[in-house]
């Protein structure tokens, strides 16, 4: 029995059971076929088949061996030497195929093992959940069942690694290449083989009975066979004990090379403690001491600092940061506003590459890539982000970008972060370098159209657009790759996840372990839905889907249940949150917490507890390649205290220290080692009292914020003259920690690391997940189980079938996530004008799995063979020329893409008679305050009451186009069919005026986060 199909709404799911023959069209749409690279994936050149080698960046990389136990660490690249083989498998544990062939898997490691001296070593990973221990012993003794037997000798294969990360399936196996699947490499580490396992597709264990599983041992032995003997018969006897393979000693343990082994035994018994460190500040209260002893059991105790020595301390003094200036003074600082007329911005950050987005030219305007920094705002009203380019150079402007889908995908966003690491040794088809994620504060409401059903989480965007023309990070309306210079642009998301609704921060984390970089860290305010609190989240969205993809099969969500977060009581919320790179602690603004302090994660020690998906029932995907866990036993502490509603947060250049911003105007500057404010400024005097992110200045250093209320971006300037300061951790303090960590490392290893914020009573299960929780073959989908329903290859009944859907309301049965991820961009039942972003007035036209058309957009070109004008509508699929009169109607803001190029300006004009006073000014996007005529661009024209009956295109000496203006009403038309939308971008925005006299205005009211 195969599973076909399955529709995941929210926490709904549909179940259809289909009998069917084994086919091979599980997992992803590349089913169970083993060609490499996958079919579709012909030009990603992440992935690693026959003929390839291993580079060397990958084979010197380090795992852990986490069975057989006290084995270390191992890298690949200790295996290359003569006469060596590896072999690699990929295998998930909720994988029911994967679990079938793991126990043939390991008795057939083994045994080659030994018959081959030790010189065929296997390596498998252990993801998808689970204590390694416990995984072991299932493998084990399912090789016993299937009739493998080592007789009174160890197991010593295969190599279990942790791969947590994900690091050896995305190097090795790069999805979509299905699972379970095996790789054979040889002596220089060329692989050889690398196909897919028998039992690939089945949904239940015993589906794939011993005979097919049992096809793997002919078929692996066979292979690596064929190499390991090639490999000998390059050497001649005297180098070799035998030119064909002989069993090895079963009554002893081979040594296996290439591995870095651990003490199997350590001296860390001792019930004696230390003395007790010196205070850890200088001043104030004396922060804390602490003793330790050599042992696993209680090894750290802690104590205030004693009130004999607090006595002889002087107080916590302001000192001066280099971000404030030598006085805490209202006047000693200024403040300047470089962007106003945002729309509530909640967050901003600095684009690690300005001028990779926009280019030189975009939507008609002009930018300047290398003039000054790029700064990016998300704006939490109009679910857009601001990008002001060349910041603070006379080039500097704004425009404003957002998602075609952003009532779900920028749903009130309130916090964006971008990858910044930019010399990570990744490989250039994998790194995310210059992605960022949104966090959005609603629980999928469709912005209030829709009953919540928990279906929210981070959304992630590429962009490149520059160095990726063509990869669609930005499309047009009608879903094209927006590389036409006048075209309006969208963001395309990369990927999605749906495990946080209500997020109000986010932070990337700068590791370098994953393949990808794509590692997040959100505050979910919703946590278990009990009321008591919110939690920690990690998404790393491994290999994000791309543009235009829904499917979410390939990503890690890991959940922190004992990191309580709890956000504020205002609507418009932003909680800063940042991971310290070098520390590789997370810094997270908690206000709800204790009145509000400052919550620090060591983020690299929680442990896998269990599967979230019994307790969290509402996730992304079934598959057992999507892993969503539970992690515990992580170490936190309070960074800081009695911080009022703490909001933004940033972190100096230097990382020695943190800022932390009170919603209602005070600035905190705290020293990471210690935790004491060094200095703190108030700008509340200026007004601003609703502050909300903060970011610094990756080129001079200086310290911006946004204030929500304000609608405003701030610099603030530091004042002049000699700015230092003293640290206040104790020096002694400092020393008895390093004297600590090396004691600990020479007597107890890594099995006790010395921490002081580890709870050492705390332990964790690790239960392997069940299998009947997770889908066997892909069936991940919103309108079908056809992965052509989620992307632009097709379509089928199941999809179109919603079409005619009309049960709109905000508690009926229709679940809106179908809409939109069955390929609807513009339907009756979406938000706000049909759920597109046509221009006021406008009504839209699906294209299923493309986008929108506008009833009031026109594309204006210039025609060689005929000298004139050409208009052309996408949605009434027509081409006008100046001979035919076209009708456009009051109410209504219409849209004209000009692409004539320079020598064919255009112009919109009442009156024929060029030379009068009566036409049309045009705005130019990159000046305001200059009136041009239009060349490479929009040109937005509002049809009210005031109009003419009558206006015209030109250009030169041309024959002008003709609009006849009319009443929809006189036409049969009602505001039914004529929704109404908001301004999505920035536009050159006209109105009729008395007299005649029409005047260009830049439409601020409502949309002033779209303009300069």
């Amino acid at each position: 029995m195969r599973l076909l199909s399955v529709i995941s709404f929210g926490s709904l799911w549909a179940w259809s059971l289909i009998s069917a023959p084994h086919a091979t069209d599980g997992q992803t749409h590349v089913g169970c076929d083993a060609t490499c690279p996958p079919i579709g994936y012909e030009y990603d050149t992440s992935h690693l088949c026959p003929g390839f080698t291993v580079d060397d960046i990958s084979a010197s990389k380090t795992y852990d061996v986490c069975y057989p136990q006290n084995y270390g660490t191992v890298s690949l690249s200790s295996f290359r030497k003569k006469g060596h083989v590896t072999v690699l498998s990929n295998v998930y544990t909720g994988c029911e195929a994967g679990r079938r062939e793991a126990g043939l898997f390991a008795g057939l490691a083994q045994r080659i093992h030994e018959e081959t001296g030790g010189n065929v070593v296997f390596v498998s990973s252990l993801k998808g959940g689970g204590d390694c221990s416990a995984w072991a012993e299932i493998y084990e003794n399912d090789a016993v069942k299937m009739g493998f037997s080592i007789g009174e000798s160890a197991w010593t294969m295969p190599l279990t690694v942790s791969d947590n990360s994900f690091e050896l399936r995305d190097h090795f196996f790069t999805p979509p290449y299905p699972h379970p699947s095996y790789m054979i490499l040889n002596e220089n580490l060329e692989v050889t083989y690398k196909s897919v396992g028998p039992c690939c597709g089945y949904i239940s264990y015993y589906d794939c009975t011993d005979d097919i599983a049992l096809e793997l041992e002919s078929i692996l032995t066979k292979n690596i066979y064929e190499v390991y003997n090639k490999q000998l018969e390059t050497f001649t006897t005297s180098t070799w004990a035998a030119t064909t393979p002989v069993a090895a000693d079963t009554t002893t343990t081979a040594t296996i090379e290439g591995i870095n082994e651990s003490p199997f035994s350590l001296p860390c018994q001792s019930t004696t403690y230390s003395d007790w460190s010196e205070c850890s500040l200088t001043c104030g209260n004396g922060g804390t001491q602490f003793r330790f002893r050599l042992n696993s059991v209680d090894p750290i105790e802690t104590r205030p600092c004693p009130a004999e020595i607090v006595h002889t301390l002087p107080p916590c003094s302001q000192q001066c940061v280099p971000e404030f200036g030598p006085s805490t003074s209202t006047e000693s600082f200024d403040l300047s506003v470089v962007a106003s007329g945002l729309d509530s911005p909640r967050d901003l950050a600095f684009h690690p590459t300005p001028g990779i987005h926009l280019g030189n030219y975009s939507e008609g305007r002009t930018f300047h890539p290398t003039k000054g920094e790029e700064l990016w705002v998300v704006n939490g009203n109009n679910h857009s982000i601001s990008i002001v380019a060349s910041l603070g150079t006379e080039y500097q402007t704004t425009i404003s970008r957002r998602d075609r889908g952003y009532y779900h995908y920028m749903n009130n966003v309130t916090a964006l972060a971008f990858n910044e690491v930019k010399s990570s040794n990744r490989l250039e088809a994998q790194d995310t370098f210059n992605f960022f994620a949104v966090c959005n504060d609603n629980l999928n409401d469709y912005i209030g159209a829709k009953e919540p059903n928990f279906f929210m989480g981070p959304t992630l965007y590429d962009t490149d657009v520059v160095n990726k023309r063509g990869k669609m990070n930005t499309v047009n309306r009608h879903g094209a790759d927006c590389s036409d210079p006048a075209d309006q642009c969208f963001f395309l998301h990369a990927d999605m996840l749906h495990e946080s609704p209500a997020c109000v921060g986010i932070a990337h984390d700068p590791e370098l372990l994953t393949a990808y970089g794509a590692v997040y860290w959100a505050f979910d305010t919703t946590g278990d839905r009990s009321g008591n609190g919110g939690q920690l989240v990690r998404f790393d969205f491994s290999q994000p889907h791309g543009p235009g993809s829904m499917d979410h099969s390939i990503a890690s969500v890991r959940r922190y249940p004992d990191i309580k977060l709890y956000r504020d009581d205002f609507s418009h919320s932003h909680a800063g949150m940042i991971v310290h790179p070098g520390k590789r602690i997370l810094f997270i603004s908690n206000p709800g917490k204790n009145g509000g302090e400052v919550t620090a994660v060591r983020i690299d020690t929680g442990r896998y507890s269990r599967t979230a998906r019994e307790e969290y029932p509402i996730f992304s995907n079934r598959l057992p390649s999507f892993e969503y866990s539970i992690y515990e036993c992580t170490e936190e502490y309070t960074f800081a205290s009695g911080i009022r509603n703490p909001s933004g947060m940033a972190l100096s250049l230097d990382g020695e220290r943190l800022f932390v911003a009170e919603r209602a105007g005070k600035i905190l500057a705290l020293e990471v080692d210690s935790g004491t404010v060094l200095q703190t400024i108030d700008v509340s005097p200026m007004g601003y009292t609703t502050i909300g992110g903060m970011a610094v200045s990756p080129t001079s250093g200086d310290l911006y914020f946004v204030d929500i209320d304000a609608n405003e971006v701030v610099k603030v300037e530091a004042s002049d003259g000699e700015c230092t300061y003293n640290s206040l951790l104790n020096s002694g303090y400092k020393s008895d920690i390093e004297f600590s960590q090396i004691e600990f490392s020479a007597n107890c290893g890594s099995s006790v690391p010395f921490s002081l914020t580890r709870d050492f009573s705390c332990s964790v299960s690790g239960i392997i997940p069940n299998g009947t929780l997770f889908e066997q073959v892909h069936t991940d989908g919103y309108a079908s189980e056809n992965p052509d329903v989620q992307s632009d290859a097709g379509m089928d009944a199941s999809a179109a079938l919603l079409t005619n859907r009309t049960d709109c309301e905000y508690d009926s049965g229709l679940n809106f996530d179908a809409l939109l991820l069955g390929g609807y961009f513009c339907h009756v039942c979406l938000p706000q004008n049909h759920g597109s972003s046509c221009d006021d007035g406008g009504t839209c036209q699906n294209i299923q799995w493309q986008g929108f058309t506008c009833d009031n957009e026109f594309y204006v070109d210039y025609d060689d063979d005929s000298d004139s004008l050409v208009l052309s509508s996408l949605y009434y699929e027509t081409t006008y020329s100046h001979e035919n009169i076209i009708d456009i109607f009051r109410g209504t803001t219409y849209r004209f893409t000009v692409r004539t190029g320079d020598d064919r300006p255009v112009k919109i004009t009442q009156n024929l008679d060029m030379t009068g006073g009566n036409s049309i000014s045009i705005s130019r996007l990159q000046n305001p305050s200059s009136f041009e005529d239009v060349t490479t661009g929009p040109i937005l024209v509002s049809i009210d009451e005031t109009s003419p009956d009558f206006i015209y295109l030109t250009s030169g000496e041309l024959k002008p186009v003709t609009f006849v203006i009319k009443h929809r009403e006189a036409e049969g038309l009602t505001d039914d069919n004529m929704p109404t939308t908001v301004l999505p971008s920035a536009a050159v925005y006209f109105s009729a005026q008395e007299a005649f006299m029409w005047v260009a205005l830049l439409s601020l009211v409502g949309y002033a986060a779209f303009m300069d």
